[in-house]
């Protein structure tokens, strides 16, 4: 599903199940995280994903990031989504200062 945040196209993707107003509000909370950090992010995708029966570690968050120049990718997992997207926010800010 294709969502606006401020100026930047947002693409959620969910497998394996459908997506809730809450899971949408963590997934545009952490974008708009990300977006203190770096302002010419253009486009987001992100990949969310249920994996296997551990509940331990079985959701996997994947995001791509639209800036100028090369796309930043980062992928989290963990135990509950607001702990997977805070993984993959936390790499993808690592790279900003790289």
């Amino acid at each position: 599903m294709e969502y606006r945040v401020n100026n930047i196209k947002m693409d959620l993707q969910t497998v394996g199940f459908s997506e809730s107003p809450a899971i949408v509000e963590q997934v545009e909370h952490e974008l708009r995280r990300v977006m203190r950090f770096r302002q010419d992010i253009v486009a987001a995708d992100v990949y969310l994903r249920e994996e296997g029966s551990n509940p331990e570690n079985n959701k996997t968050v994947r995001w791509r990031l639209g800036v100028p120049g090369k796309a930043l990718f980062a992928e989290g997992a963990g135990a509950s989504w607001s702990a997977s997207l805070r993984d993959a926010s936390e790499k993808l800010r690592r790279q900003f200062v790289d």
